[in-house]
């Protein structure tokens, strides 16, 4: 009995001294609890601040960046749709050039035609001295009357003709109608093709046909165009 008593003294001597100990632990935990939401309270304002202000940055620059995009977008459409237009305005003008040139050309040898149907006609008639028919032809007077009835006017000596009639022709480049030229000037044809040309050849002779070759190739003096229109440029591009 005196044992137990003992014992329950010594428990409760130490309940006691540990009583205090443990008070100062729940008030260190209550007082560290308390500390951290107002940290968290004082701190929270300005983070959440700065948080936003991040975010609202970011997205003005993706907006920004969006709109950048859209622009150069944009402008690449309105380029890209510009080119088609001018593409298509080239395309169709050239078309144009290149229907008035064939109208030209087609004119033109409508008109040689009927001057070289008029020169075939009179193969066989004499020369004559100054002749322009109908009983004979000199060489001039012969291409002038030819292309007179293909309503083109035409000096009437060979010369003149040549000086005169503003388009010349490269020999590569003859066609039927053209005026060839040989003897420094002095004589006067009209090519048919394929290396062929009427004319009235001289005293003595008839209205004939003959090839630009031999003689007539060493004579050669050049050839020009009558009743040509010189052809508008095909455009490259607009203006």
């Amino acid at each position: 009995m005196f044992v137990s008593s003992t014992a329950a003294c010594c428990a409760a001597t130490v309940a006691l001294s540990l009583a205090p100990a443990a008070a100062e632990a729940v008030e260190y935990v209550q007082a560290d609890k308390e500390r951290v939401p107002a940290a968290r309270e004082a701190n929270g304002p300005d983070r959440d601040a700065q948080t936003s202000s991040r975010r609202s940055a970011a997205h003005d620059h993706k907006r920004s960046h969006r709109t950048r995009a859209w622009g150069g977008w944009q402008h690449r459409r309105s380029q890209f749709g510009w080119h088609q237009t001018n593409a298509r305005l080239l395309t169709s003008l050239q078309q144009s050039v290149h229907r008035r040139r064939t109208r030209m050309e087609t004119q033109w040898r409508r008109r040689a035609d009927r001057a070289i149907e008029f020169a075939l006609a009179q193969k066989g008639r004499p020369y004559i001295w100054g002749g322009t028919g109908p009983r004979g032809f000199d060489c001039s007077g012969l291409v002038q009357q030819a292309w007179r009835r293909a309503g083109v006017s035409i000096p009437r000596v060979a010369a003149d003709q040549y000086r005169r009639v503003r388009h010349r022709v490269s020999r590569h480049r003859l066609m039927p109608g053209d005026l060839v030229f040989f003897n420094r000037l002095g004589h006067v044809g009209m090519y048919l093709g394929a290396s062929r040309f009427i004319h009235a050849p001289r005293p003595g002779r008839r209205v004939s046909v003959d090839r630009l070759r031999g003689y007539y190739r060493e004579r050669y003096v050049g050839a020009v165009r009558p009743g040509w229109r010189p052809l508008p440029a095909v455009p490259s591009k607009l203006r």
